[in-house]
C-alpha cells in the first residue's frame, strides 16, 4: 500500500483517491490471503487476516473522516455516512480500531494458551 504515495503527489493528501485506492488494494490483498492460505498453521492465517482487516477498516474509516471533514461535502457526510460532523466519524474510527485490537489480543491470547497446553515430546539424550 505504500505505492499509493505516488498517486497525485501534489494534491493527493487532500483528495479521496489515495485512501480509496489504499482501501481497495488492502481489501484485494486480504481476499488473496484468505484464498491462497500461505501459512501452514491456521492461527497464523487468522492473525494475518485480522491484521489486514484492521488495515482495510482503517483506510475505509479514513475515507469517511476525509469525506466528513471537507467543507465541500457537508450535506453528503450526513446523507451517505450518517454523521453530522467529522468528530463523530473520528470517534467511530477510534472505537473500531480499539475493538479490532481487542479482538487481535484475544486471538493471540487463545493461541498462546492452546500452545501452552499442547503436549510435547521430550527426547532423552544418549550418553
Amino acid at each position: 500500500t505504500s505505492m499509493v504515495l505516488f498517486i497525485d503527489q501534489e494534491y493527493g493528501s487532500r483528495k479521496l483517491l489515495r485512501t480509496v485506492v489504499a482501501a481497495v488494494v488492502s481489501a484485494m490483498f486480504l481476499t488473496l490471503l484468505a484464498l491462497a492460505r500461505p501459512y501452514r498453521r491456521s492461527d497464523d492465517l487468522c492473525l494475518a487476516c485480522i491484521a489486514n482487516l484492521l488495515l482495510t477498516c482503517c483506510f475505509a474509516s479514513g475515507v469517511v473522516i476525509q469525506l466528513c471533514d471537507s467543507t465541500m461535502y457537508e450535506d453528503m457526510c450526513y446523507n451517505l455516512v450518517g454523521y453530522q460532523t467529522s468528530r463523530g466519524a473520528s470517534t467511530f474510527a477510534v472505537v473500531l480500531t480499539a475493538v479490532m485490537l481487542a479482538v487481535s489480543l484475544v486471538v493471540i491470547l487463545v493461541s498462546a494458551v492452546s500452545a501452552a497446553r499442547a503436549k510435547t515430546m521430550r527426547l532423552l539424550s544418549s550418553m
